[in-house]
């Protein structure tokens, strides 16, 4: 069991379709959080299609994600990640460090 602890606020994937001016937004906080919860990946995430479901396979993705850590020091800090399909994000260290 990760010593860290993950909060997900929001986690969206988009799909830029040259076809369109319209970018498709899809709601996958409720995923993330079950994974990040259920799996040994201690934060890290690969971009794949275990959060990208049932999208078409030609579409370039992006993912982005705000977050809550709370680290095995206690520390508390709230991060705002994104990357590109393919990719992988470490939540514990990745992106911006937010403050609201």
């Amino acid at each position: 069991m990760s010593e860290y602890k993950f909060k997900v606020h929001s986690a969206i994937y988009s799909c830029n379709s040259s076809e369109s001016c319209v970018t498709s937004g899809y709601d996958v906080t409720g995923d993330v959080q079950e994974i990040l919860r259920t799996s040994n990946t201690d934060g890290v995430l690969e971009i794949n299609n275990d959060i990208i479901k049932n999208s078409n396979s030609d579409i370039p993705k992006c993912f982005a994600i705000i977050v809550t850590v709370v680290y095995p020091n206690g520390e508390i800090l709230t991060r705002f990640c994104s990357s590109s399909e393919g990719n992988t994000i470490d939540l514990k260290v990745s992106g911006v460090v937010c403050s609201f």
